[in-house]
């Protein structure tokens, strides 16, 4: 009969099973506690990225409702025409710009363009006046604008030629930026 060694490590097993016993349930309880805090971010971030997603939708539709209403902003812009005096004599008209908005007009008298004023919280605005003028009137522009080019643009007077002039300012209205292109709606053509 073969000969069997006694086991005499059977106390020894035990208290190591216990502690294998014991890391598995600590690390089962670790991972429980990992578990739910990561899905707690998870949810979090879930909700953030919704409410973000949902203040993105809203300046979306914003700028949407914007650009499909641009011909409202055009009619809220100043209509500025001239009326002569009684006497037939055609005044020279001041045509006040305002910030930030799109102007139209049909000048139909020698007319100066006045660039407005600034309250001292404004530093950034911008204007773009679209007008016609007729042929035999002038615009006077104002001095504190640096024009495109260093060139200041050529203003086509015959009375159907859309001119655009762009001004925009960052300095609260101390000096102006001028840009400048004109639209024959009768020809087609184009200078920008």
């Amino acid at each position: 009969m073969p000969y069997i060694i006694p086991h005499v490590f059977k106390a020894g097993e035990k208290a190591i099973a216990e502690q294998v016993n014991t890391n598995f349930n600590y690390i089962k309880q670790s991972l429980e506690q990992l578990n739910t805090t990561v899905g707690q971010q998870i949810s979090d971030n879930n909700e953030t990225l919704n409410s973000k997603i949902e203040t993105l939708e809203d300046v979306t539709q914003g700028v949407s409702d914007t650009i499909n209403s641009r011909d409202e902003i055009l009619r809220l812009g100043s209509i500025v025409t001239p009326d002569p005096t009684e006497d037939g004599q055609i005044p020279t008209a001041d045509i006040n710009l305002v910030s930030d908005k799109i102007i139209t007009a049909a000048i139909l008298a020698n007319s100066q363009i006045v660039l407005p004023t600034l309250d001292n919280n404004t530093k950034f605005i911008n204007i773009l006046f679209e007008f016609t003028i007729a042929s035999d009137c002038t615009l006077s522009l104002p001095l504190n604008i640096k024009w495109c080019n260093e060139r200041i643009p050529d203003i086509i007077a015959d009375g159907t030629t859309i001119n655009r002039l762009f001004f925009d300012t960052t300095t609260g209205g101390t000096n102006w930026c001028g840009f400048a292109s004109t639209h024959n709606s009768v020809g087609g053509s184009t200078n920008e």
